[in-house]
């Protein structure tokens, strides 16, 4: 353990060192956006919080970035990344906030942010329209998906998600490109923990290629995660994720498909398969997407979920756009059938 605080003392030292090179003006630049949504769910089973009230629901969803970097000049780039939530109930104003160091040697991202895997993966839902893709929902679905694994698609695994971390992505080789990233505990933020979180020493990894064919694009990823689930009993459980999926481009279509098989230790395991196809043209763009997944608890409990979803969005004017979509599905053992519409519209600069 004491080597490993003395490389990286090393480390951060040989990058201040760097960083104190004369540098270019630094980059900075502010981006804002406004998501207004209307919503509507409606289930056929009994589970509170299922149907939206009265029918109708309205919910924002804004946040403010701020990005910073400078070049050194022996081409070091360094910077920060920080989102702010803007919206008016948020009691945790900060979404993400980290460092990055970048050079020939990679790039290395330091605090709150997204792990590699999950930004790595793909899976039916990267065909690329945020709004009407099942799992990708901005509001509406947010109750039903905690119900076991409703609302899940080939890229909800359990990562580590804004829990603070070291991030490592390296150079891109021929279209391949690899990242890591260990996040001791969940903690985020100023956060020190003396007791166990809900999960300890979380590693997760990813492969990417992306390539371009005459007229197709072809993007493919490999992802793996591990962590250690805090238990009731003696011992933690451990989780691991394995998982991978394939998108494939061509004239403004993108097709995808993605496939994730998750185990917790003496808990449960889950299989989820998804897909989707999406299209644009000018200020259009379309999708349809699915997802499946199977919920096998270790006390013989299993639930079964499948949902099918179809958007359109228009970008109206530069930073100004409008969508609308729909999901329905079945969920055994939960909320049996259920439906769901939203519509919106988004600024952002």
């Amino acid at each position: 353990m004491k080597k490993i605080f003395l490389a990286s003392t090393a480390l951060a030292a040989g990058f201040s060192f760097a960083a104190s090179a004369s540098a270019a003006d630094t980059q900075i630049e502010w981006s804002a956006y406004t998501d207004f949504n209307v919503s509507s769910t409606g289930v056929d089973g009994d589970v509170a919080g299922g149907d939206t009230n009265k029918g109708l629901d309205f919910n924002t969803n804004s946040e403010i970035h701020l990005n910073a970097s400078q070049t050194s000049d022996n081409g070091l780039t360094y910077g920060l990344h920080i989102q702010l939530e803007a919206d008016q109930n948020n009691t945790n104003n900060t979404d993400e906030n980290h460092i990055f160091i970048e050079g020939d040697f990679g790039r290395v991202e330091l605090g709150d942010q997204d792990s590699a895997g999950d930004r790595m993966m793909v899976s039916g839902s990267s065909v690329g329209f945020q709004y009407g893709m099942f799992g990708n929902y901005t509001g509406g679905l947010s109750a039903l998906e905690n119900e076991g694994n409703l609302g899940r698609t080939a890229a909800d695994f359990s990562d580590s998600s804004d829990s603070s971390k070291i991030t490592y992505f390296t150079p891109t080789f021929n279209g391949f490109k690899a990242g890591l990233s260990f996040a001791p505990d969940s903690d985020s933020g100023q956060s020190v923990s003396g007791d166990e979180t809900s999960f300890n020493n979380h590693i997760d990894t990813g492969l990417n290629y992306s390539g371009t064919f005459n007229d197709f694009t072809i993007d493919a990823a490999l992802i793996g995660a591990t962590h250690e689930v805090t238990s009731q009993g003696s011992s933690d459980d451990t989780y691991y994720a394995v998982g991978g999926g394939l998108m494939l481009g061509y004239a403004g279509f993108k097709a995808a498909v993605g496939v994730l098989h998750e185990d917790t230790e003496n808990t449960s395991e889950i299989n989820t398969v998804d897909t989707g196809l999406s299209y644009g043209i000018g200020a259009w763009s379309m999708s349809v997407g699915a997802a499946w997944s199977e919920f096998d608890q270790d006390n013989g409990v299993e639930n079964e979920s499948i949902a099918y979803s179809a958007g359109v969005g228009y970008e109206i004017a530069p930073g100004l756009t409008t969508w609308a979509g729909a999901t329905i599905g079945d969920y055994e053992g939960g909320v049996e059938d259920f439906t769901n519409f939203q519509t919106g519209i988004s600024v952002a600069f």
